[in-house]
């Protein structure tokens, strides 16, 4: 597998390559954004087989599949099942980034002695697919260092109601088997949120993703869209910011949210989209 690595870098190695991320806190619509996305743009995605199969060499999986034109409005808190299906390509983000907590400050820049493989990788694999879009939660703590490795690349925020964000978060943890399970990346304070009851450490967590990336956009190519926007057709600013003539239009219906976690979502108003 190393041998065939070290081919492709060699064949494929010119160019900066242009990526676009998707960063959004837990449960705002980000996975349908990256569905959209790669319908609208075709762009490079890392399929669930490359992650699960080439994690540590994955320009060889990109070098061996061929993307569909066309991904399904699929998924299950976040994952697709099927194997060229979208992924977050949490294996192979983490073999470059490591995934030590808090997430927010421990793992939020490249591991120096893998930099050099990330650049190569990422150069191989736009030189044989073009622009990369990816979707990974823990990218929202590294922003900065994203926009250094590459300076080509575009960040889009998708931002929800931060009372239906935090009560499908919430969602989430049961199904991983506690309402007291942390779901994804970990904020530098996660620690003191946990202390919290669980409605209102799901507010919280929302609330400090939304804080970090809110900062670090300021300095970086960037947009954001609200997921009602989103599903509502209110797309123009994005399509303008990527270049998309259309969009294609969703129904998603708001779920009844969680009285406690809404009553403790009032503390943040300002991150409120849909009056409660």
């Amino acid at each position: 597998m190393k041998e065939i690595e070290d081919f492709l870098f060699e064949c494929f190695s010119q160019g900066e390559p242009e990526l676009i991320f998707i960063l959004g806190s837990p449960r705002t619509g980000s996975t349908l954004l990256y569905q959209a996305l790669i319908n609208a743009l075709q762009p490079f995605y890392f399929a669930n087989m490359v992650n699960d199969y080439f994690s540590e060499h994955p320009v060889v999986g990109a070098a061996m599949i061929s993307l569909p034109k066309e991904v399904p409005y699929k998924s299950a808190y976040g994952k697709t099942k099927d194997p060229l299906g979208p992924s977050e390509a949490s294996l192979t983000i983490r073999n470059w980034f490591g995934g030590q907590h808090p997430s927010q400050t421990k793992s939020c820049e490249v591991i120096p002695e893998k930099k050099g493989h990330l650049l190569a990788t990422m150069r191989a694999i736009y030189a044989m697919h073009g622009p990369i879009l990816i979707k990974n939660a823990w990218n929202c703590f590294r922003v900065k260092n994203l926009s250094k490795l590459f300076p080509n690349s575009k960040f889009v925020w998708v931002r929800r109601d931060i009372a239906q964000s935090a009560n499908s978060d919430l969602k989430a943890r049961i199904h991983r088997g506690s309402p007291y399970i942390w779901n994804s990346a970990t904020t530098s304070n996660y620690k003191e949120i946990q202390k919290l009851p669980y409605w209102e450490q799901v507010v919280e967590q929302q609330y400090e993703y939304n804080k970090a990336i809110a900062k670090d956009m300021q300095e970086v190519e960037s947009t954001k869209i609200w997921y009602e926007d989103l599903c509502a057709g209110k797309t123009r600013e994005l399509r303008l910011f990527l270049g998309i003539e259309t969009l294609p239009k969703f129904e998603v219906s708001q779920t009844q949210v969680d009285k406690r976690v809404a009553n403790y979502a009032r503390k943040y108003e300002e991150y409120r989209y849909v009056p409660m």
